[in-house]
């Protein structure tokens, strides 16, 4: 037993002279001591020495008062755990802000996404008179307390939810419901989303004093149109269209004289847009992929209700290749 007991302090030994190690490269910062430090602590205190204050230094400098503080407290409660962090709960001020106004700022930024923190505070001393709040301490609570976090604001129009679309989208499902459609066998999702070639990062690095600039091809970029039409189990058909270039203004000269003529007629620009005929055009190649799966033949296709998906050529032809439009409701 004697002689175990000795190899276990033997090892002890040596794993202390490697947190030793650990702790010299460690960067020391004023009062905030390691798990390392600790450690070592509580091995010469309690184990080798039995020396508070000393204990303390050879632990990689812990201070004298903190040194006595721990040992104290082990000595009134054998089972405090020293590697917990340390808070005085006894002369801890009472927090300014409670579940009470926890629930108020909720309810504030559900009506009030945009709201700033300044806006925030005079709705807090609106509510409750009494209360003297600094920013910083608003803006804690709202991280820690009411786990709110700052993001980027999306916009959606007013008449979303209201019951009237409510209604409009329940009608629709009960109507849908009654038909053969199944969303998981017999829709196809159509639709096109647009975006510039100028698209940056909002943010960029600069030297300080100095804007940060970034290059455009131009500055006002035409926009590009991405068409899709997917099922739930696979693409179906995509495509990228570019935009149709203006025709160039040609100007005569008369070398004679030098005087610029103008064009005897001007050239009207073509359409940058994606029109009915670009989506009508699309739609037949998706349909002539449709048709390759049997399953698929006689299939709703799905669209909103852009303006260049409810013409009633678009229709005819859907209806005249064997399959169904379906259009889904507004702000759905």
């Amino acid at each position: 037993m004697n002689r175990s007991f000795q190899e276990g302090l033997i090892n002890l030994d040596i794993d202390m002279e490697n947190v030793t190690t650990t702790v010299k490269k460690q960067t020391k910062s004023y009062r905030r001591y390691s798990n390392e430090q600790k450690l070592l602590f509580v091995y010469y205190s309690r184990i080798k020495l039995f020396n508070t204050a000393k204990s303390g230094r050879l632990a990689g400098g812990i201070s004298e008062r903190t040194a006595q503080k721990w040992a104290k407290k082990f000595k009134e409660d054998k089972d405090w755990n020293i590697f917990e962090k340390q808070t005085n709960s006894v002369n801890k001020p009472k927090p300014q802000l409670d579940d009470r106004h926890k629930l108020h700022l909720l309810d504030f930024y559900d009506n009030w996404p945009q709201a700033r923190i300044i806006d925030v505070m005079d709705f807090l001393t609106l509510k409750f008179s009494d209360l003297d709040v600094k920013k910083i301490t608003v803006h804690n609570f709202l991280k820690t307390d009411c786990s709110l976090s700052f993001k980027k604001l999306t916009t959606q129009p007013a008449a979303r939810n209201s019951p009237n679309k409510i209604q409009d989208r329940k009608d629709c499902v009960i109507k849908w419901s009654a038909t053969d459609m199944d969303y998981l066998k017999n829709r196809v999702f159509v639709d096109e989303s647009g975006f510039s070639i100028n698209m940056r990062s909002p943010s960029g690095w600069a030297l300080k004093g100095k804007p940060a600039v970034a290059e455009t091809p131009t500055g006002r970029a035409v926009s590009h149109t991405v068409l899709g039409a997917t099922t739930t189990k696979f693409v179906v058909s995509m495509e990228l269209r570019n935009p149709q270039e203006e025709y160039a203004k040609r100007i005569k000269i008369d070398f004679s004289n030098r005087k610029r003529k103008s064009p005897a007629q001007k050239k009207k620009p073509t359409s940058k847009g994606t029109a009915t005929g670009h989506y009508m055009k699309f739609l037949e190649k998706t349909m002539d992929e449709l048709d390759c799966f049997p399953e698929l033949k006689g299939c709703y296709i799905v669209m909103d209700n852009a303006p260049i998906h409810t013409a009633d050529q678009v229709d005819e032809m859907i209806v005249a290749r064997g399959y169904r439009s379906i259009y889904i409701s507004v702000f759905t």
